[in-house]
């Protein structure tokens, strides 16, 4: 497996994920500390958490709600996207050369730290550590 086959695999994933999950945008409850989705239905309590930690917990779930990630995702996509088909010109010599520079780091640079994320995923290759 390649890298951009990985990133695009592993995006597939995320996005799934998000799609499952009760749609986003959510928001804490002040009151009772849950995250609740559109519809005010409970997502997440913080119940085995007191405090700061609490407060905390429940504003980081609300913030990476289904509606983020699916924007997250489909950046990235753009990005591996991208890369793979100004690649794919650049091997067939259908881009300027001055475009490959660019071509190269993104995929040097940006595609390995893409990936980082997903080091613990069995498929991730050492060699693709920045």
């Amino acid at each position: 497996m390649e890298l951009v086959d990985f990133l695009r695999a592993r995006l597939d994933e995320d996005a799934d994920t998000a799609s499952a999950a009760s749609p986003g945008p959510w928001h804490v409850n002040a009151e009772s500390d849950e995250v609740l989705a559109v519809d005010d239905i409970a997502v997440a309590d913080g119940f085995a958490l007191s405090g700061q930690q609490l407060r905390a917990t429940t504003a980081h779930i609300a913030r990476h709600n289904p509606a983020r990630i699916l924007a997250e995702v489909d950046a990235k996509r753009q990005m591996v996207d991208d890369y793979a088909r100004n690649a794919a010109a650049a091997e067939a010599e259908q881009c300027p050369n001055e475009w490959n520079g660019g071509i190269d780091k993104l995929g040097y640079f940006v595609l390995p730290l893409l990936a980082l994320p997903y080091a613990d995923h069995p498929d991730y290759r050492d060699e693709w550590r920045p």
